[in-house]
């Protein structure tokens, strides 16, 4: 979606959405290890109001996201409720090449080109930003087995007992072969 910064009332436009799949799936690589998905439509809700020297895009963004667990890679649901507060500058007066110290309130301004917003690219960069580091099904996840790749939530391990043994049964035996 994109919207016109002089088709925006003094009064502001405030936009009612339903962000579904095909628009996050724009933004996703081809093959997404993760597979982020949305089972349902995500709500955004969002006031866009012209300032003298910038545009205020202020609201919410609401629903359930898909992902898989990062200890078992089982897909689990994970509920974002994301404050959006972005002010958008017009790339004139972005600063040069030159390198710059970010200080904290200036992290939430953009540069846009002066005319048109592309909402949903600011959209989608709000979710992505949302989403934790570390996405796990449950604090108890067992993971799965690095040798047989059992979900050890759901299975036992398949492995061989003796073959687990002490990681470091194989250095033993190098030492051993070791000339004294």
């Amino acid at each position: 979606m994109r919207i016109r910064v002089d088709e925006i009332p003094e009064s502001g436009r405030v936009l009612h959405l339903h962000w579904n799949q095909g628009e996050l799936s724009r933004f996703l690589p081809p093959d997404d290890p993760f597979e982020l998905s949305l089972p349902r439509p995500l709500n955004v809700d969002l006031e866009i109001n012209k300032l003298a020297d910038h545009i205020r895009i202020q609201g919410m963004l609401q629903g359930v996201l898909q992902i898989n667990c990062h200890r078992c890679l089982a897909p689990c649901l994970w509920t974002l409720e994301e404050p959006v507060d972005i002010s958008l500058f017009n790339e004139a007066e972005a600063p040069g090449d030159e390198e710059l110290e970010l200080e904290a309130e200036e992290l939430d301004f953009e540069f846009f080109d002066g005319e048109v917003i592309q909402i949903d690219d600011l959209i989608a960069e709000q979710i992505f930003l949302a989403l934790p580091f570390k996405v796990l099904c449950s604090e108890s996840c067992k993971g799965i087995c690095p040798g047989c790749g059992a979900n050890l939530n759901e299975e036992l391990c398949r492995c061989n007992a003796d073959a687990k043994g002490n990681p470091f049964a194989r250095l033993a035996e190098l030492k051993e072969r070791l000339p004294q």
